[in-house]
């Protein structure tokens, strides 16, 4: 019962997804919301790989109205709570302020012209990536990168809001980091082995290693990178991270099969 009203609050905070029920949300309820974001990740997997199947086998659309598809799709899902947070930190980042100042930026709710710049840069350059892996890889492959690209990416969502420090005692990020415990990394890590045991069996080893060693070398990133920049960890600093890292992995698999390694 906790698992399933965790993965109901997560797709209510997270999703656009109709979920009219009310929950109580204490800190229990937090925690768990916070463990199950990786199953958050395969739902939204499935939901993706699902749609492109179906728009794959029974529709006539090309390459290009496929990329668009898996292109869009997040963002409509999501209803671009992340993008949101990865303009807040552009603008925080490039006005080159001390950390309050930076801190004050990604308050304000307005986006500045580096969010909006870096927000072009981020969805033209991911939508190369995917146009091109949809172009020269099988449907098959699409699928796999659908369902686990959302996986490794809410993993590193777990992992900074467990490990790094709140920059402030307020906000989102703050909300869910008070409430987890070190120990808590060791649901993302099980996650990680689980997709690591899954690519074993599906003769696609190669490819989850390619996405494990560069997610941890990401987080890795961020973790420092957060508290250099930030002084620490907030709920925009973690949505841009899950933006840049989907976006870090589509270059990856689109560097992996212009050298044929997938």
């Amino acid at each position: 019962m906790r698992l399933v009203k965790s993965l109901l609050l997560n797709l209510q905070f997270f999703t656009v997804l109709p979920v009219r029920k009310e929950f109580s949300l204490g800190k229990s309820e937090m925690r768990w919301m916070v463990r199950t974001f990786p199953i958050l990740g395969l739902l939204i997997g499935m939901f993706l790989s699902s749609g492109y199947v179906l728009l794959a086998s029974f529709t006539p659309m090309s390459s290009l109205a496929l990329s668009f598809y898996i292109w869009v799709m997040p963002i409509l899902l999501t209803g671009g709570i992340h993008l949101d947070g990865y303009m807040d930190a552009s603008d925080a980042y490039f006005s080159y302020r001390d950390l309050k100042k930076r801190l004050e930026i990604m308050k304000d709710p307005r986006i500045g012209a580096f969010g909006a710049l870096s927000l072009v840069v981020l969805l033209s350059s991911r939508f190369l990536f995917i146009y091109e892996s949809v172009h020269y890889s099988n449907t098959a492959v699409i699928c796999l990168i659908l369902l686990s690209i959302p996986i490794f990416s809410r993993i590193l969502m777990g992992v900074s809001l467990i490990l790094i420090p709140a920059a402030h005692n307020s906000g989102m990020g703050y909300s869910f980091s008070k409430d987890t415990k070190w120990n808590d990394v060791l649901w993302m890590l099980a996650s990680l082995i689980g997709i690591i045991v899954t690519g074993v069996f599906l003769n696609s080893l190669f490819l989850y290693a390619a996405f494990t060693i560069v997610t941890v070398g990401f987080c890795l990133f961020v973790y420092s990178k957060s508290i250099k920049w930030f002084g620490g960890m907030t709920g925009d600093t973690v949505g841009a991270s899950v933006e840049g890292v989907e976006s870090i992995l589509w270059m990856t698999i689109w560097l992996l099969l212009s050298f044929d390694m997938v």
